[in-house]
């Protein structure tokens, strides 16, 4: 394994910097120990000092208790890492940032490279962990910001008409995102349904139609939604969230929606041909079943339908034109 002398002529660095250099780092993810040697070796070095950072240098830790405090750098200053406590003890006794005894039973912080040394006398553990902190919680108010503004400009952009109803109304608000989904799903060639997953009124995940994009027979914007936001949430009982989609559900995704444990399904127009909210089924009124969702339904519904009754317009068109097969399988329209 390489050493550090290639960096011992570095220009030397001031604790502003580190830790502003470290705030950068930290809104990154995943980055490979690997990589950084060949690709950024100053941002390397950098890492494994704050690492060494949070061990001592004139009291001999364990291996145990050294491994404690570099899990604990892994779970905070060095979260942008892809490694682990293991890897990480490697990289750091084998590049000189860690002394080790030869019996492996005393680890303890090795000196600085010259160009890190300075700095390093005016930095502590706590000091970068704090950077790091605010770094990630600078990012994730900047992404919450892009996501208000993203909502506010969805709205601003609904017909003027609609305006004072849908301020009113927070499922028609909803329901002209999910619209909004089921144009994307148009643009691609598919059946025009969109969904929206929200929690407490937030927008959680989206989705729409891609079952032909995706070669998949269960991709309904519901199961894209539900999909998305379960990964969002880190957990696949969504039971404190609401379904907004603009197409009444199949029994299919109405059996996703109820093992998910949605809340609430709110659905614009209704499916007189695979509807299962009560046109063909109404599997959420099955008195058998352990989970009731609570269903509210026409939402929309004109807009919804004629975005539809549009779509298979549109087909038709195409296929009188001769643009598209006269056979409707596999492109997505019903016949």
């Amino acid at each position: 394994m390489p050493d550090r002398t290639s960096m011992g002529e570095a220009e030397p660095i001031s604790a502003d910097r580190w830790l502003q250099r470290l705030a950068e780092l930290a809104r990154r993810r995943g980055l490979a120990v690997g990589t950084l040697l060949s690709a950024s070796r100053r941002d390397l070095d950098l890492l494994l000092a704050s690492a060494a950072m949070h061990l001592p240098v004139d009291e001999g830790l364990s291996e145990r208790e050294a491994s404690e405090r570099l899990r604990d750098f892994l779970a905070t200053t060095g979260a942008m890492l892809a490694t682990d406590y293991a890897e990480l003890r490697r990289w750091l006794v084998d590049l000189g940032y860690v002394s080790r005894s030869d019996r492996g039973a005393d680890y303890r912080r090795a000196a600085m490279p010259p160009w890190l040394r300075e700095a390093a006398q005016a930095l502590d553990a706590d000091r970068l962990r704090v950077a790091v902190a605010t770094a990630r919680r600078t990012q994730d108010d900047e992404r919450r910001a892009r996501k208000d503004a993203w909502l506010a400009r969805t709205a601003a952009a609904l017909e003027v008409t609609e305006a004072p109803l849908l301020k009113s109304d927070p499922d028609e608000v909803a329901m002209a995102l999910a619209l909004d989904q089921a144009h994307n799903a148009w643009a691609m060639g598919e059946v025009p349904v969109g969904a929206v997953l929200l929690r407490q009124g937030q927008v959680v995940a989206t989705g729409f139609n891609q079952p032909i994009a995706n070669h998949d027979p269960t991709a309904h914007a519901e199961i894209q939604a539900l999909r998305a936001g379960a990964a969002v949430l880190g957990n696949y009982r969504l039971a404190d969230c609401t379904l907004v989609v603009t197409l009444e559900p199949c029994a299919m995704c109405a059996g996703a929606i109820q093992h998910a444990r949605i809340g609430r399904l709110v659905f614009g127009a209704r499916d007189p041909k695979t509807g299962a909210c009560g046109s063909v089924v109404d599997l959420f009124a099955e008195p058998r079943l352990n989970h009731h969702t609570e269903v509210q339904g026409g939402v929309l519904a004109e807009r919804c339908g004629k975005l539809l009754s549009d779509f298979f317009a549109e087909r038709r068109e195409l296929r009188r034109a001769g643009l598209m097969p006269a056979d409707p399988e596999g492109d997505g329209t019903p016949d």
